[in-house]
C-alpha cells in the first residue's frame, strides 16, 4: 500500500478510538510509522506540527475530549526502569487513547487488549506491506 493509503488506514483506526484504546506500531525504520501517527493524530483533530516524540519520548495531546499519548521508543530498550522513569506504564495503565511508535520494544504483555500495526517494506520503495491484528486480552 502507498503513503495515502496507509493515512486512510491510520484515519479509520483513529475513527474508532475511545478512552482507553491501544496501537502499537512496529516496523523497521523508514516503513511509515511516523506517517502512520501523524495521520492518526490529524484525525483525532490534532492541529499544527506534530513532531517525532524521539527525544522526549511521550507527547500529549486533548484531542476532542480524549487525551492522547503518542510514545515513541526509538532511543528507549524497553526494559521496566525506562517504563517507570517515562512514566509509559502508568501511561499504558490509563484511560488515555496511547498510540506508540517501536512498540516491539515492550514486553509482550503490554501489547495484549490493543491494535498491533506491523509495517514492512516490499519490493516497490512507494509501496508497504501492513497487517493490523487486534491481540486479545487474556482469556479472551
Amino acid at each position: 500500500m502507498d503513503r495515502k493509503q496507509l493515512e486512510t488506514i491510520a484515519g479509520r483506526l483513529a475513527d474508532n478510538a475511545s478512552p482507553g484504546s491501544r496501537y502499537f506500531l512496529i516496523g523497521e525504520l523508514g516503513t511509515g510509522k511516523s506517517v502512520f501517527a501523524r495521520a492518526f493524530l490529524r484525525r483525532l483533530g490534532v492541529k499544527g506540527a506534530i513532531p517525532s516524540p524521539s527525544f522526549i519520548v511521550d507527547a500529549r495531546y486533548d484531542c476532542s475530549g480524549h487525551e492522547v499519548h503518542h510514545i515513541d521508543l526509538y532511543r528507549l530498550e524497553g526494559n521496566s526502569e525506562e517504563l517507570e522513569f517515562y512514566g509509559i506504564d502508568d501511561i499504558l495503565s490509563s484511560d488515555a487513547v496511547v498510540l506508540v511508535e517501536w512498540a516491539d520494544r515492550l514486553n509482550p504483555e503490554y501489547l495484549k487488549g490493543g491494535v498491533v500495526v506491523r509495517l514492512a517494506y516490499t519490493d516497490d520503495p512507494e509501496q508497504r506491506r501492513v497487517e493490523i491484528v487486534e491481540e486479545p486480552l487474556a482469556g479472551n
